[in-house]
């Protein structure tokens, strides 16, 4: 009687061992706190929202997207970035294309010698000519036509030069109207910096990573 009193105390201490080696390491508050430690735990967004140069999101990107820029903004932009950081090199892409392109002389110094210059180019028979008088930024240029279709303008730009008129070229219409952006690679931190300060003097302006 004895021994089968001890036989089946010890089959209890034997099913005991087996069912704690069967559990799960820890207890179940302590499998949560390691699963969801808190503290622990990185968020890792794959698109960089877009923000105002107060707030950039661009911390790590080695490519940084500034804009939007009209034809003057971007230019006077360009020219601060230069003297930052002259090593840069900003490459613009437009975002908007302006409605047509004009092709034009550039400003001359008065409206006499913008009507002589007229002259002789109706005289070498581009009739279509006109100074051009209702834009201050080219103003006392002469117009030598407006085109919609990229290739008619390279077209008549080709037959200009091809008759002398060496110092005409294509811009857009009206003046100011093409949006773009301008893409730098930063090489470090202290480049990235610098590009942001000069960001926030910029109203309207924002940055991102690159697309």
């Amino acid at each position: 009687m004895r021994a089968l009193f001890f036989l089946l105390l010890l089959a209890n201490v034997v099913l005991f061992l087996v069912m704690q080696a069967a559990r799960p390491f820890g207890s179940a508050s302590d499998r949560v706190s390691q699963q969801l430690n808190a503290e622990r735990l990185t968020l890792v967004d794959g698109a960089a929202p877009t923000s105002s140069a107060g707030a950039v999101a661009v911390a790590g990107s080695s490519c940084i997207d500034i804009g939007e820029f009209n034809t003057q903004s971007g230019a006077a932009f360009e020219q601060q970035l230069s003297k930052l950081a002259p090593n840069l090199n900003p490459q613009r892409h437009v975002v908007q294309s302006a409605a047509s392109q004009i092709i034009f002389i550039p400003p001359l110094a008065n409206e006499e010698a913008a009507n002589r210059r007229l002259a002789q180019l109706r005289a070498m028979g581009f009739n279509d000519s006109a100074v051009i008088r209702d834009e201050p930024a080219r103003r006392w240029g002469i117009s030598l036509g407006r085109f919609t279709r990229a290739e008619l303008a390279e077209a008549h730009l080709d037959k200009l030069r091809e008759a002398g008129v060496g110092d005409a070229r294509i811009g857009e219409y009206p003046w100011n109207s093409t949006r773009y952006t301008i893409q730098v690679m930063i090489d470090d931190d202290a480049q990235r910096e610098q590009l942001k300060s000069l960001a926030t003097k910029t109203a309207g302006v924002t940055l991102r990573g690159c697309r």
